[in-house]
This record gives C-alpha cells, sequence and structure tokens, in this order.
C-alpha cells in the first residue's frame, strides 16, 4: 500500500491510500469463504455453498465488507506509525474501486495542533477590589430577612399592590379548544414578571370573589406560550395575605446562626469579601487566558467546537426543562443559537487547549491525594460515596477528563501566582 498524509492546516489533515488490487482480491475472496460456511442456500447443505456461488449472490455486500475492513486497517496502521492522534473517525472524502483495480481513498480528519506556550509567566492583568460597602451588607441581611417572611391573611381586606394573592386561574386563548386551568396560584400584585393588565384587573378583588377578563400579550413577551396571544381569564380569588418581614434584632441572628446582629453583620460582611474575592480572581484569570489566546493565535479543531456547542445546547435544554418548558413548544432556533454562541465555544475550546499545554509543558501531576479530594467535593451534597464516584467515573471511563479537568486547574493558579496583577 501506498500512503501520503498531507498537512492540511495546523488541525487538519487528508491520508491519500492506494491499495494493490492483489490485496483487494485478497480480503474479498477470504470474506466470500466466510460466507460460504455460513450462509443457508436452498439446495445446499450448510458449509458446502460453492464459493462462486456466494459470490455471484452476496458480491456486493461482500465486497463493501472488504472495503470497509480494508480502509479501517490501513487507516489504522497509517495513523499509528505516524503517531497522530485523531480527534474523531476520519471522514471518506473520495473512494474508487473498479473490479480488478487498485482501491484508492481518501480520508479527512482532525488532530490537535503542535505548539508551545511561550510567555506565560509575569502577564498583566486588573484585579478589581474586594471591598464590600455597608450598603450591600444591608441589602444581604434584607434577603435572609426576606427568606424568615410569613405571610399574613387580610380578611376583607382589597387586593392592592404588593399583597400576595392565591388564585385559581382559568384559561381560555383566543382560537384554541381546550382551555387551561391553574390551581391553587400565588401571585404578588404589581410584580415586574407578571404581564401590567392580568394585575390591573385583580385590584380591588376581595377574597372569594371572581371576575373575568381579556388580556392580550405583546409579541415579545417573555413567555413564549403567550406571546402574541389573546387570553380570557376567569379568576377566583381564595385569598389575600400580606407579606410582613421580622425585626432585625439578636433574635432573628441567633435564628440565621449568630449570637446577635453585630455579629451577623460580620459574618456576612465576611462571606461578601470572599465572593468578592473569587468573582475577582475568577475574571482575572480569564483576562490573562484572553491575553494568551490573543497572542497565540491559534486554529481550534471544528469538532471539538461542535461538541462544545452540543454541549451548550445540552445545558440549555435542561435548564429549560428544570424550569417546566416544555422544548416542543419552544420556538428555538438552534442553528441560530449555535451561530451566535459559536464565537464563546471556540474560545472555550482554545482557552482549554492553552492551559493542556502549559500543563504539558510544566509537567503539572495529579497525585492521588487530589484526585480523592475531587471526588470529596463532589460526594459532598449527595447520597453518593467518593468511592461511589470513583467508580461511575470509571465505568463511564471520565476519570481521564477528571484529571484533566485538575491538571488545567493547576496550569491556571500557575499562570495566576506568576502574574502581575494590578489593583483595580
Amino acid at each position: 500500500m501506498t500512503a501520503e498524509i498531507i498537512e492540511v492546516t495546523s488541525c487538519k489533515r487528508s491520508l491519500t491510500a492506494e491499495i494493490p488490487a492483489e490485496e483487494v482480491e485478497k480480503e474479498i475472496s477470504g470474506l466470500a469463504r466466510d460466507y460460504a460456511r455460513n450462509v443457508k442456500i436452498p439446495g445446499f447443505r450448510p458449509g458446502k455453498v460453492p464459493v462462486s456461488i456466494v459470490r455471484q449472490r452476496f458480491g456486493a455486500d461482500i465486497t463493501g465488507e472488504a472495503t470497509q475492513k480494508l480502509i479501517e486497517r490501513y487507516w489504522k496502521d497509517a495513523v499509528e506509525s505516524r503517531d497522530l492522534k485523531p480527534l474523531t473517525q476520519p471522514e471518506i472524502q473520495n473512494m474508487t474501486h473498479n473490479p480488478g483495480e487498485n482501491l484508492t481513498f481518501t480520508l479527512e480528519f482532525e488532530v490537535l495542533p503542535e505548539f508551545e506556550v511561550k510567555d506565560y509567566v509575569g502577564l498583566e492583568a486588573k484585579l478589581d477590589p474586594s471591598e464590600v460597602s455597608d450598603e450591600t451588607v444591608g441589602r444581604t441581611i434584607d434577603m435572609y430577612r426576606e427568606r424568615q417572611a410569613q405571610f399574613i391573611p387580610l380578611e376583607g381586606a382589597e387586593a392592592s399592590e404588593g399583597h400576595f394573592l392565591t388564585v385559581t386561574v382559568d384559561g381560555q386563548f383566543e382560537g384554541e379548544a381546550k382551555p387551561t386551568r391553574e390551581n391553587d396560584i400565588i401571585l404578588e400584585l404589581g410584580n415586574p414578571q407578571t404581564n401590567p393588565d392580568f394585575d390591573n384587573n385583580l385590584r380591588g378583588a376581595k377574597p372569594g370573589e371572581t371576575r373575568s377578563f381579556e388580556v392580550s400579550y405583546p409579541e415579545d413577551y417573555h413567555r413564549p406560550r403567550f406571546a402574541g396571544k389573546k387570553v380570557h381569564y376567569t379568576v377566583q380569588v381564595k385569598d389575600i395575605k400580606e407579606k410582613q418581614l421580622p425585626e432585625l434584632n439578636d433574635e432573628l441572628a441567633k435564628d440565621l446562626g449568630s449570637e446577635s446582629v453585630e455579629a451577623l453583620r460580620a459574618r456576612v460582611r465576611e462571606d461578601l469579601v470572599t465572593q468578592a474575592r473569587q468573582a475577582a480572581e475568577k475574571k482575572a484569570k480569564e483576562e490573562l487566558l484572553d491575553i494568551l489566546l490573543e497572542r497565540q493565535k491559534l486554529e481550534v479543531p471544528e469538532c471539538l467546537v461542535q461538541e462544545e456547542l452540543s454541549s451548550q445546547a445540552h445545558r440549555m435544554a435542561s435548564s429549560l426543562a428544570y424550569q417546566g418548558i416544555d422544548l416542543n413548544r419552544t420556538p428555538i432556533d438552534w442553528k441560530k443559537m449555535f451561530e451566535a454562541e459559536r464565537p464563546k465555544a471556540e474560545k472555550t475550546v482554545g482557552r482549554s487547549m492553552l492551559l493542556d499545554a502549559i500543563a504539558r509543558q510544566e509537567n503539572f501531576p495529579v497525585t492521588d491525594e487530589e484526585i480523592g479530594a475531587e471526588l470529596e467535593k463532589l460526594a459532598a451534597g449527595t447520597n453518593k460515596t467518593p468511592a461511589a464516584w470513583r467508580a461511575q467515573l470509571e465505568q463511564e471511563h471520565r476519570m481521564e477528563g477528571l484529571e484533566q479537568h485538575l491538571r488545567r486547574n493547576k496550569a491556571l493558579d500557575f499562570i495566576y501566582r506568576n502574574a502581575k496583577l494590578n489593583l483595580g
């Protein structure tokens, strides 16, 4: 066989090969004998079918199978002999095989480009300050108070701004035969997420009252099911409640795990400073990676970009499903979404390639202790033990990915520790 691998780009390779006709015939003849031992043809005893009859009846199948086996075999030999590591299975661009002639074919595939990252020590980036204002501490404590709020029934009250209504909603979409019903829905009058016309029709209502009205939703309404639709509603108000926040005192502080209001403020401030520091560090690391990516001018393999886009689509679909949104009823233009998300996907792949290269150049190891600590993190808050997580990852062939994740984190930490960070 003659084979030539051409470097089309830093990521793409093209394998052109030619297999002698004699070898093709040898493969076909061997498969034909296998067929003869196993096929059943009326008039012949099992295993006694003449090869000539087999080739006459199954010639196309045998030739196709032989061709596939030869291409796979020589493809494997070609990449192994040249120490290439294809990222995906190759695509057959063209193949020529006529009876009695040599088999020729061209395969295209992608590999990771070979490159060395330079000047990744001493990069400059901005580090945002991690101070936290008194106002931010106060808003956070108010959020805690919101979680401890009580809802007090208001007998005989009229619904007004800020009241919480428990309602049963019957809806009839214009042009649809089947009505909808939602029981015991709790809504806040005046909430910006609710259509203003819907809210206005319930103002002044009392517990036990039923109101009927129509609402026309704009084309850009945030809930696709309602966008551009007119809906006739019948709403029964079951009760009206008012939200009351607990007073900020030592008793509330103790309920929230602190000895006093001052201790609560100190704890909240410390937590917020930690969060701000982590956010600033994350932002600085991303800036450092973007600087490197701009300098390196990497070509990223298309198959990895497509894989990242698919992951993004999967995460989006999972998020929508978690929110109870029916994907079959949500008009998502996946092609348009992929186009919009492509630059982000290319950047994500490029960053990973850079970190992998730096980890390789610095020869960062991953120890059993580090793997164990990562498994402990995975197990935290789940009903699985670290050992169970390890078993699952090994079964799913994902342990290598876990180690790769740890190496990338080491490479990123290395860049960050050796950077010149300017406080913003």
